[in-house]
């Protein structure tokens, strides 16, 4: 390309003209400044986010992932892994996944919406939505209520009726995997006349998708329309346009396979019913709309399907079927749900009062899967939580593990920019980085490594030789667990850890001899 120069007298008004423009350009660089410097920690986050996913995959105990992060407006999404081991079929945007009980937040927002309309009250005797005769449905005078459906507090002997549990196991057996349900909502309202209660509506939890079911069956009689038609007009306005109530066939060339705890192919979790409890599939995009939907739309139903509905003793909080709601320490308000197919797991957090949200999907379910699931899922919201601050223990691990020295260089240079990062202190970071080798990447070598080090650079931690002994123990190395324990006790006298550790390795040792 050919530039062309010219010679040019500049008068006043061009002089003027061209200080304008300067004062222009300097602005926009200031803005694109501004605007780089606002996204680079979240370009950290996100690159911290890979590694930890990625890091799962490794492992071998999940397929495959689908992860999604929201904080402050900014969002983050990818995928890992295979759907099916050695396919190379890597999930993507128009990857389709079994939501099972997340179904749930989409009937409770429209039972939300119907009380804001006035079509329901939470305080409504369900049976006046129910064409027959149910006087079992009462304990002590007690009726059952909307506010019961949506909060697992039927009060109900069984949580499932007979036939219905029936038809439960063999769907999981795969029975109706290419078969038509003989079981519909008509036997199911006539089965419901048989059900027995014998605790007070209101009283105690348990979690069901019975009252998920039976809202949406009151949805459709106070709206005059289907539960799915009613659904796709709530899927529309949040532009969800990729999210489908049971339509399995229709969509199964993107629809994801899922493998159960003993690793073989998943059946689908097909729903006799509604869809009220389960039944949904939808991508990680559509989710993704979910998520902001809760977090920056004003739809009054949003904050209506929020509110506490039911708590307890047992730490049991619900609102409009949304779960695991409460008030944390530095995150504030959050609440979440998860669902589970038969081999899904996925997971939705949001946080309104700190402004994130998370979801999490994996496609296989053995026990070591969901571990490292949950590991993952609190690992990010850990995060999420500190941000704009950046998990310095996160950033220098993978140094840490292969040159700890040059790594505790760089650790005490970054450590002293606090407004930039957490989890400054290097002890503490050494302790919780062995613990997270010993116990998140189950990689014993490496956690000893680390723990070693740890103990050469803090002689005095009795805590360190005490995490140092119990990474020897989960090695079996036990001499050299009992020599690290005794460590730590000459430090603290009072560790009671370590003299029942002692006591037990000694009785170990003893039995095999």
């Amino acid at each position: 390309m050919k530039y062309f120069f010219a010679l040019v007298v500049l008068t006043p008004l061009m002089a003027s003209s061209q200080a304008t423009y300067k004062t222009f350009l300097n602005e926009k660089h200031i803005v694109a400044d501004s605007f780089k410097a606002k996204n680079k920690p979240f370009k950290e986050l996100s690159h911290i986010i890979n590694q930890y996913a990625e890091n799962e995959i490794k492992k071998g105990n999940i397929n495959s992932i689908a992860l999604a992060v929201y904080r402050n407006g900014q969002i983050f999404h990818n995928y890992y892994g295979e759907i099916d081991k050695n396919s190379h079929n890597k999930p993507n945007d128009n990857t389709l996944y079994e939501i099972a009980s997340i179904s749930k937040v989409f009937t409770g927002s429209l039972a939300a919406k119907a009380v804001l309309e006035k079509k329901i009250n939470l305080d409504d005797d369900i049976r006046i939505y129910l064409a027959g005769e149910y006087p079992n449905l009462e304990y002590q005078k007690t009726p059952i209520t909307i506010k019961n459906l949506l909060t697992h507090s039927l009060g109900f002997k069984n949580k499932t009726p007979k036939k219905l549990e029936e038809v439960n196991r063999k769907t999981a057996e795969g029975y109706y995997e290419n078969r038509a349900f003989d079981y519909t909502m008509s036997n199911f309202l006539e089965e419901l006349k048989t059900v027995e209660l014998d605790k007070k509506p209101g009283t105690f939890y348990d979690y069901n998708s019975i009252g998920s079911e039976l809202v949406a069956y009151i949805l459709e009689q106070v709206y005059h329309q289907s539960y799915k038609e009613l659904l796709q007009i709530f899927l529309k306005e949040l532009n969800m346009n990729n999210t489908y109530l049971q339509d399995y066939q229709k969509h199964k060339l993107n629809l994801s396979n899922s493998y159960t705890s003993s690793g073989e192919k998943a059946p689908l979790d097909k729903n006799p019913l509604l869809g009220g409890g389960y039944g949904m599939i939808t991508t990680l995009p559509d989710l993704i709309k979910l998520m902001k939907f809760q977090l920056e739309s004003d739809n009054p139903l949003i904050k209506e399907s929020r509110r506490t509905l039911y708590e307890d003793k047992e730490d049991n909080v619900m609102g409009y079927l949304w779960q695991d709601m409460g008030v944390g320490k530095e995150e504030g308000f959050y609440y979440s749900k998860t669902g589970d197919s038969y081999g899904v797991r996925s997971g939705i957090l949001i946080c309104p009062d700190s402004n994130y949200g998370q979801i999490i999907i994996i496609n296989n379910k053995s026990d070591a899967a969901l571990a490292d699931w949950e590991i993952l899922y609190n690992k990010i919201e850990t995060d999420l939580i500190k941000y704009p601050k950046i998990n310095l223990k996160s950033v220098l691990k993978s140094q840490f593990i292969d040159h700890p020295k040059d790594a505790r260089k760089q650790y005490n240079i970054l450590n002293k920019q606090t407004e930039k990062y957490f989890n400054t202190n290097l002890q503490d970071t050494l302790n919780s980085l062995g613990y997270d080798l010993l116990y998140g990447d189950k990689n014993v070598a490496k956690a000893i490594e680390i723990l070693e080090f740890g103990t050469k650079e803090y002689p005095e931690s009795a805590n360190l030789f005490d995490s140092l002994g119990e990474a020897y123990f989960v090695d079996k190395t036990y001499d050299k667990a009992i020599f690290n324990y005794k460590k730590s006790l000459k430090l603290k006298p009072n560790n009671d850890n370590a003299k029942e550790m002692i006591l037990k390795i000694n009785q170990l040792l003893s039995v095999k001899k």
